[in-house]
């Protein structure tokens, strides 16, 4: 094999351990569909109706809540509001008055 050759089978084969196999794969978006969260929204929502108590389902309320405004910012502001109520609550009447009320604006 002539001197030749060989440099140009060393310059091949460097390119290819430099530039590796094409990196890996593009950095994609997943999006959770609006109808999951606001689902996920309301399940929250009728076991505070159901049991009058807020739990430790609140935070992931407050998370659904903020991705229903991501896709609808009028109904996201609205709940907001009322989320905003909700934690300000301590009666189990209310809790699950402001509970239904809130499943209404879904």
């Amino acid at each position: 094999m002539s001197f030749g050759r060989l440099k140009v089978i060393a310059v091949v084969a460097l390119s290819f351990a430099v530039s590796g196999c094409g990196g890996g794969p593009a950095d994609t978006k997943v999006s959770v569909a609006a109808s999951a969260i606001s689902a996920n929204a309301k399940k929250t929502l009728e076991e505070f109706e159901k049991s009058g108590k807020l739990g430790s389902g609140i935070t992931s309320l407050e998370s659904d809540i903020n991705g229903i405004a991501s896709e609808d910012s009028t109904k996201g502001e609205a709940l907001k509001k009322l989320y905003r109520e909700l934690q300000g609550l301590t009666k189990a009447d209310e809790i699950k008055a402001k509970a239904k009320e809130m499943i209404g604006k879904l």
